[in-house]
């Protein structure tokens, strides 16, 4: 009896050593986005600066416009793009040109032109639900806020 239960218990381990699966050795891991905002820029193909978990930072470089940035903004279930007209062109923003900027609202379809009733800072602006926004839209968008900002530089130059 001993003879037949040392038999089966050298058979089960043997069985257990034969089954048993050596551990998968661990694949590197990419480096995932910390932050919803992060996932959809990844694909965008331009630098950006992740500033929080709701903004991030593209730097544009115009033809009439030497550097501003583009920045972009997570608020609950809108993408807010947008440049700030006064922080790009500093002194060329007056009164005086308030009506010629607010009439540019008309040749654009995506993109605004509005004014702050605080401090008069002028901003170039698109508003995109998240719903339906896909990172190829994202860079539309992100490219159209860039070059409206671009074309009032030429403008206002002038």
């Amino acid at each position: 009896m001993k003879k037949n239960l040392f038999s089966l218990l050298c058979v089960l381990l043997i069985a257990g050593f034969a089954y048993a699966q050596p551990k998968p050795k661990a694949k590197p891991v990419a480096k995932q986005p910390r932050y919803e905002l992060e996932k959809i820029l990844i694909g965008i193909g331009l630098p950006y600066k992740i500033v929080s978990d709701s903004l991030a930072v593209v730097p544009y470089e115009g033809e009439n416009i030497k550097s501003f940035q583009v920045v972009i903004q997570q608020i609950s279930d809108l993408y807010i793009v947008l440049s700030n007209l006064t922080e790009a062109m500093p002194g060329k923003i007056s009164e005086s040109n308030y009506k010629y900027l607010l009439h540019q609202n008309n040749n654009f379809d995506i993109v605004k032109i509005g004014i702050s009733d605080v401090d008069n800072t002028v901003a170039v602006r698109a508003d995109l639900y998240k719903t339906g926004t896909n990172t190829a839209l994202l860079k539309r968008v992100i490219a159209q806020v860039a070059t409206v900002t671009d074309i009032i530089g030429r403008d206002l130059n002038k």
